[in-house]
């Protein structure tokens, strides 16, 4: 296949120019909203007493005035198990997606982006059995990270083993590894830290870090 033979398709100059003017009317209106709020509501605008900030100023200004308005297109629960195609939980809200209601319904869609790397999650008997069984022996909080769903006996059974396999005193295991970087962190830093981190590193580290309360340089 040539080079010529797969071509982007060139994004017609009004549907630009009307994305571009529909991103500055949110935030117009986003800023004059956080102007008077500041004025009138500043305690909405401040981390909780002993709490630093995860997000900085313009990072919060995009989550509430121009995230929430189209968060619908991004984390949308699921009604079938993450195979190659998944049934979408259709929703709905009226008041502009600050709260989202599902319908009942469902739309069938081509999985692009799936933690189900190896297949697992598909009609597999082994792991399907293997899953039931763990659910009713532990109950589903043992999915979460471990200060949210708490340590039962296979956690403590797993970090001996990893333990030993690598010939330490012991281990930690988590859950997910956003929360490996982001619990970590803030356990071992502190004020007084200064903290100098790469600005492409991922999430997980940024949120651990600044969630640590320490001096940051990128």
């Amino acid at each position: 296949m040539g080079h010529h033979d797969h071509e982007d398709e060139a994004i017609p100059f009004f549907v630009a120019v009307m994305t571009y003017f529909g991103y500055a009317v949110l935030m117009l209106f986003g800023y004059l909203r956080d102007f008077f709020g500041h004025i009138f509501k500043p305690e909405k605008y401040k981390a909780p007493p002993g709490y630093a900030p995860l997000l900085r100023d313009f990072e919060h200004f995009y989550t509430r005035r121009l995230y929430h308005r189209i968060q619908d297109c991004w984390s949308r629960p699921i009604a079938s198990r993450p195979g190659a195609w998944i049934d979408v939980m259709e929703r709905t809200s009226n008041d502009y997606n600050r709260h989202l209601t599902v319908t009942g319904k469902t739309i069938r869609c081509l999985n692009l982006g799936s933690y189900n790397y190896l297949g697992f999650a598909d009609q597999h008997k082994q792991c399907n059995d293997d899953v039931i069984h763990s659910i009713k022996q532990f109950g589903t909080s043992t999915c979460a990270p471990r200060a949210l769903g708490g340590t039962c006996q296979t956690h403590v059974e797993l970090e001996k083993a990893v333990a030993k396999y690598v010939g330490k005193e012991a281990s930690i295991v988590y859950g997910m590894g956003f929360a490996t970087n982001s619990m970590t962190l803030p356990a071992l830093l502190g004020k007084g830290v200064l903290v100098v981190s790469d600005s492409l590193n991922h999430s997980s580290l940024v949120t651990g870090v600044r969630s640590s309360g320490c001096k940051i340089r990128v």
